[in-house]
């Protein structure tokens, strides 16, 4: 029998959710627009010297390109997603004093 395979931190798989500090809610929106952006970069990429190579690579390249944008901000859909679904932070209410 093998053991089972522990990370170098120490840290347990139980909750990825938790261990990363976002919410699933959170995890799925930016998953969403990490495959939104993918697409995008595959359109843009299409008829260049990437998309004329190996298709593994290519596709891999922009799989990754796009999980990397969305992971550093993206378009802001995520923060959009996230808020539909209930996860963000809710606008501040309107001044009560009649000013705008």
């Amino acid at each position: 029998m093998s053991a089972p395979i522990v990370p170098l931190n120490g840290a347990t798989n139980a909750d990825p959710a938790s261990a990363s500090g976002k919410s699933s809610i959170r995890q799925a929106a930016e998953g969403f627009e990490g495959v939104f952006m993918s697409m995008l970069v595959g359109e843009m990429l299409k008829g260049t010297d990437v998309e004329q190579g190996n298709p593994v690579y290519s596709g891999l390249m922009t799989e990754k390109l796009g999980d990397q944008l969305a992971a550093s901000g993206g378009i802001g859909l995520a923060d959009v997603l996230e808020k539909q679904m209930g996860g963000g932070t809710a606008d501040p209410a309107p001044p009560t004093d009649g000013t705008t």
